[in-house]
């Protein structure tokens, strides 16, 4: 409450760019009267975005493919206006970033493509948000696989024994792992 001589007020701890109005009440000691009219909307002050998104994920797409996605951040969080995400990815071991912006606040994904990008390849991502104050937090760092391939190489030493007058055992070796281009599902036997 503010003193009856006092007319005005500072609010404070509002968002940056965000829209407001206000309503004023007078009040006595028998209470308070009806409500002021809205006064107009007024938009505070742009300011460096603060909040990185959230959810950074990603994996899947087509052959020789990084996708990388995350949950837009909320425009009521995005600080002011050109407002958009800096995506950084390196391949797993690496030190150097490579960047993009990605300039739509709304898209959750950007995708990279390039053929030199092996399948299943391990590659820390992170996404960072910038307005047009200056750039902001990135998100933590994840690990993100590259697309899956089908498997390069079919399972060797591949061998049958009888067991009985109704059975056979099919063995074999299994393929490495670098061959296997994605999550191995498992193996498939087939009868000619």
């Amino acid at each position: 409450v503010i003193d009856g001589k006092t007319l005005t007020s500072t609010v404070v701890d509002l968002n940056p760019w965000v829209e407001y109005e206000f309503r004023v009440v007078a009040s006595n000691k028998i209470g308070g009267g009806e409500p002021s009219l809205p006064s107009e909307k007024v938009r505070t002050e742009e300011a460096v975005p603060e909040v990185p998104p959230s959810e950074v994920s990603g994996g899947g797409g087509s052959r020789s493919e990084l996708v990388i996605t995350w949950d837009p951040v909320p425009e009521e969080l995005q600080n002011g206006e050109g407002f958009g995400y800096v995506v950084a990815f390196r391949p797993l071991g690496t030190t150097t970033w490579i960047q993009t912006v990605v300039t739509s606040p709304d898209t959750p994904k950007y995708v990279f493509r390039n053929e030199s990008i092996l399948p299943f390849s391990p590659y820390e991502v992170k996404v960072g948000v910038y307005n047009n104050k200056g750039e902001g937090p990135f998100s933590a760092v994840t690990t993100v696989f590259s697309a899956e391939e089908e498997p390069s190489t079919a399972p060797s030493g591949v061998s049958a024994t009888s067991l009985s007058s109704s059975a056979i055992e099919v063995s074999w070796k299994a393929i490495p792992w670098k061959m296997s281009n994605g999550r191995l599902l498992g193996y498939e036997v087939s009868l000619l």
